[in-house]
């Protein structure tokens, strides 16, 4: 047999789930489609920004609302729909062992496809970064997290959709109804900034989230009473620690360290402070944004009254009121999806 018909066979192999059920479901019937996206995905990440390059970023901030109130409502369904499977009904250290691996159950295998589905709609997060020029958040945690949750859910129904998985499914979709929801708040413009005090928790809701996942995949992997494909659990626990110290570098960085730049910022600001003017060189008290070429195109809330900043020797924010915002705030850069 040669090279190419070993590779050949391989690939048929891979058409064959475990369930002739879903391999007739949309993207499911072998690797090339859900394949084919990723690809896409990729190359519109290195070719989308030389598109955009000399045009004006899109408004679509409606289209973005409808689409974080779809996400919204995506998430709310998955988790729904664990518990209409009735897994806690040994108590929740049990609650994945109900269903094993080599598991048929229609319930369980649509509750992983409708989780497939939300993990491919969400590479629209990147498309909509691109298409408004926030290529800034184009993070390898960005990426990659959506490119490895792509592959995974498709995969983990494919071939070993068990108990364990809804598990899964429930804890990230209890989290991505916290987050969407925050993306949609903010989305509505400044009116609703008093009732985000709690964007910080929602990057907190997510170490939590990894850290339950490690440990409920070493539980059911050493406990005989749960029975699971063990190559999938390896790869689930490798990429759930993989997030966890991405996810621990992000929150260090824009909370941390902004904490301790802000607060050098205002201790410093008595003394760039002369005759009203506010001289800015760097920082904006506020969110941070540095290295702006434009401070008045710059969605920041100005917590500190000044008739005038300076900033090369050119004047922004006259007379800007406390607490006062331009017309669009953007909050994506404050978590990461």
């Amino acid at each position: 047999m040669s090279y190419l018909e070993k590779i050949d066979g391989y690939l048929d192999s891979l058409k064959i789930g475990k369930s002739a059920m879903v391999d007739s479901w949309f993207m499911m019937s072998s690797p090339t489609p859900i394949l084919s996206v990723v690809i896409a995905y990729l190359l519109f990440i290195r070719i989308g920004p030389r598109i955009m390059k000399n045009r004006p970023p899109l408004k679509i901030n409606k289209l973005i609302s409808y689409y974080n109130a779809a996400q919204v409502v995506l998430a709310t369904m998955i988790c729904m729909k664990v518990f209409k499977l009735n897994l806690f009904r040994d108590g929740i250290i049990y609650a994945g062992c109900r269903y094993p691996a080599n598991t048929l159950n229609p319930m369980l295998l649509d509750l992983g496809w409708w989780y497939f589905f939300a993990k491919f709609t969400e590479l629209l997060d990147t498309v909509f970064f691109v298409l408004r020029k926030k290529e800034k958040q184009l993070t390898f945690l960005h990426v990659y997290h959506h490119v490895i949750m792509a592959l995974y859910s498709w995969s983990y129904l494919k071939f070993a959709a068990g108990g364990e998985g809804a598990v899964l499914a429930l804890l990230n979709s209890a989290v991505h109804v916290v987050m969407y929801t925050y993306y949609l708040l903010s989305g509505l413009g400044p009116h609703f900034q008093k009732y985000l005090w709690w964007k910080k928790y929602v990057t907190t809701m997510q170490l939590i989230q990894f850290v339950l996942m490690l440990t409920y995949c070493a539980w059911t992997y050493f406990s005989p009473r749960c029975q699971y494909a063990p190559g999938f659990t390896y790869f689930i626990s490798a990429n759930v620690t993989i997030f966890l110290i991405l996810f621990l570098n992000f929150y260090v960085k824009n909370y941390k360290l902004q904490k301790n730049r802000q607060h050098k910022t205002m201790t410093n600001g008595h003394k760039d402070n002369v005759n009203g003017v506010n001289n800015c060189n760097e920082d904006v008290i506020g969110d941070i944004c540095k290295g702006i070429p434009n401070l008045e195109d710059i969605p920041c809330k100005v917590e500190k009254a000044c008739e005038e900043i300076i900033k090369d020797g050119k004047e922004y924010l006259k007379r800007r009121s406390v607490n006062s915002f331009v017309p669009e705030c953007d909050y994506d850069s404050l978590i990461n999806k």
